[in-house]
């Protein structure tokens, strides 16, 4: 993106000093620079700002089947580029493999469970009351471990 704005500059000041002495100069100049900010404005739009998944186009992206390799990569994925974030992890009573993580979407939540080989359900809440609901029911408490 620095690289871009540097270019930028440098042809709008090659435009201005080729411009100069010349009645049409100011037109030359203002022409290329909305033609520049265009250019920016469209550069823009490739780069979307990360937005969080809703929980739909979360479930499409981890389902259930899914080996815990492939899952634990997509996460770190999505969470890189800001389209989740790992709210919250439970653990069943008496049994460290069998686990959940509750993933932020933009309309609620997403608990993902796992049996330490795959995903073995993917499903979505609207309120973290829900969530936490849903997973007292199967014997779950959260893991304070960090």
């Amino acid at each position: 993106m620095k690289k871009l704005l540097i270019a930028g500059n440098l042809l709008f000041t090659l435009s201005i000093l080729g411009a100069c002495g010349s009645e049409e100069a100011e037109d030359n100049t203002s022409n290329d620079t909305a033609e520049m900010n265009d250019q920016q404005d469209s550069q823009d739009m490739d780069e979307p700002a990360a937005e969080l998944f809703d929980s739909e186009k979360l479930q499409e992206r981890v389902q259930k089947g899914m080996d815990l390799d492939s899952y634990s990569a997509e996460l770190t994925a999505m969470e890189e580029k800001g389209e989740t974030t790992l709210v919250k992890k439970y653990n069943l009573t008496g049994n460290e493999e069998i686990k959940a993580q509750i993933l932020q979407s933009s309309d609620g939540f997403v608990a993902v469970e796992t049996d330490g080989l795959e995903v073995t359900d993917v499903s979505s809440f609207k309120t973290m009351q829900e969530v936490e609901d849903h997973l007292n029911e199967k014997d779950m408490e959260e893991d304070m471990s960090g």
